[in-house]
């Protein structure tokens, strides 16, 4: 189930933002992936974010203008770098369901706040051309 996975990757992606890189832990973590498809999905998605984290945090400081990247919830980043990354690297994925997605993941793990930004965010990003 991608729903899953993505929110491995969350995890993955939010633990590298308070400590060092670990492979090792994307690999404990993906342990709960059930099919290799999923597993496959989690490894592009999480390949996708981490070369793209530069480009993603530059657009969400011009999206977010109101807010210094600093200022933003670290689970909200992550929701929005994951978006942004599988809006990018799986086109086949509709962008409500992508948008839905990070939407759920900010809901679960951040604020409830986080879900309006989030889906403001992502929907802009989509709309903009990325």
């Amino acid at each position: 189930m991608r729903s899953l996975a993505r929110e491995k990757v969350f995890e993955y992606i939010f633990s590298r933002l308070f400590n060092q890189s670990d492979e090792g832990l994307f690999a404990v973590l993906k342990r709960d992936l059930k099919s290799e498809d999923d597993k496959a999905f989690a490894d592009k998605l999480l390949a996708a974010v981490i070369s793209g984290e530069e480009k993603y945090s530059d657009k969400l400081s011009a999206l977010s203008a109101n807010f210094k990247l600093e200022r933003i919830f670290a689970a909200d980043k992550c929701a929005i770098f994951i978006g942004m990354a599988e809006l990018d690297a799986f086109s086949e994925t509709p962008t409500a369901v992508v948008i839905d997605e990070a939407v759920k993941l900010a809901a679960k793990y951040s604020t409830e706040n986080s879900t309006g930004f989030v889906n403001g965010i992502l929907a802009e990003y989509a709309k903009d051309g990325k």
